[in-house]
C-alpha cells in the first residue's frame, strides 16, 4: 500500500479546516508514512464513507459538525467518556476493522487552559456559556479541577439543565441566560462554548465590567482567533485564552490514539497556524 497510514477529517460542509496542517506536520515530524485528508461527507453518506475508509485501510478519522452525534450508531465501540458526552470527535479503525469512537475535546480544552495560563481563581466557580458538546467537554474537564462548582448558562435553559443532569455530578448550577452578566461577575473563569463571536455570527453579549482582575476569559472559537469577547477582556486587563490551542491539543490526543505517539505543539506548528490568521 503506497500510503499505509491514512487518516482524515470528515464533516459537512467542510470548507476550511486546520486539521490537515496539524496532522501532516506531526506525521512528517515523527516519520509517520502517510497522508491526512479533508473529506466532505454529507449526512446521508456517512455510513458509506465509514465503510469506504474501513475497506481502504484508514487508521482513523476526526469528526466535526454535524456528525459528532449521528456517527455513534455506526460504531462498534464507544469509549466511556464519549458515551457520557454523547458525542464522538475521533475514530480509530484497528487492524481487525473494529471501529471505536472517542472524544478528545475535553482533554484539549483543559490542556489548552492549563498551558495558556499558570492558574486561575479556583476559589470561585467557573461559568460555561452554551450547552452543546463543547460545553459538556468544558464541564467534565472543569469538574475535575478543585472548584466549588461550575455554572452553566444557555439561551435555551432546558438544554443547560440536561447537561447539568447528565454530567454535573451534583456540582453544576444552571443559570438563566438573562442572569449571565451577574454570573460572570462572580466567576474566576468564563468559557464561551457557543458560536457567538464566530465569523458570520453576532458577538457574545456578556458584561465583563464587574469581573475580578484575576478572571480568565476563554473562548473556544478560533475563527477569528481574537473574538470580540477576547478583545474586550484584553482591553479590561483580563487574561485571555484563544480556542486555537484547544484544537491542537484535542488533535494531539487523537494522534496518540492512532499512532501511539504524543506529539508536541512546537514552534514550527505554532508559526504555521498563527500565519493563517495574519
Amino acid at each position: 500500500m503506497s500510503n499505509p497510514h491514512k487518516a482524515a477529517v470528515i464533516g459537512w460542509p467542510l470548507t476550511h479546516t486546520l486539521s490537515p496542517v496539524i496532522h501532516s506536520h506531526w506525521m512528517a515530524t515523527h516519520g509517520v508514512d502517510g497522508v491526512y485528508e479533508k473529506m466532505p461527507v454529507a449526512p446521508d453518506d456517512l455510513g458509506s464513507a465509514i465503510n469506504k475508509m474501513k475497506m481502504e485501510g484508514y487508521v482513523g478519522f476526526n469528526i466535526t459538525v454535524p456528525h459528532k452525534e449521528m456517527i455513534i450508531p455506526h460504531l462498534d465501540k464507544v469509549a466511556p467518556l464519549a458515551r457520557l458526552m454523547g458525542a464522538v470527535n475521533t475514530v480509530k479503525i484497528d487492524e481487525n476493522g473494529v471501529i471505536t469512537g472517542f472524544n478528545t475535546d475535553g482533554i484539549g480544552l483543559v490542556a489548552n487552559l492549563q498551558k495558556s495560563v499558570a492558574s486561575w481563581p479556583k476559589d470561585k466557580p467557573a461559568l460555561v456559556l452554551g450547552a452543546g458538546g463543547a460545553a459538556r467537554a468544558a464541564a467534565l474537564g472543569l469538574l475535575n479541577e478543585d472548584l466549588p462548582f461550575v455554572m452553566i448558562s444557555n439561551r435555551t435553559r432546558e438544554k443547560a439543565e440536561t447537561v447539568a443532569a447528565e454530567v454535573g455530578r451534583g456540582r453544576m448550577v444552571v443559570i438563566d441566560w438573562n442572569s449571565r452578566h451577574e454570573a460572570a461577575a462572580s466567576s474566576g473563569l468564563i468559557v464561551n462554548t457557543t458560536v457567538l463571536g464566530m465569523h458570520g455570527n453576532p458577538a457574545l453579549d456578556v458584561d465583563l465590567s464587574r469581573a475580578g482582575k484575576d478572571t480568565v476569559v476563554y473562548d473556544i472559537v478560533y475563527q477569528p482567533l481574537i473574538t470580540p469577547l477576547l478583545n474586550e477582556a484584553a482591553e479590561r486587563g483580563l487574561r485571555t485564552v484563544t480556542g486555537l490551542g484547544m484544537l491542537v491539543y484535542q488533535a494531539a490526543a487523537a494522534f496518540k490514539i492512532w499512532f501511539d505517539i504524543m506529539p508536541e505543539y512546537d514552534d514550527v506548528l505554532k508559526e504555521r497556524l498563527e500565519a493563517v490568521f495574519r
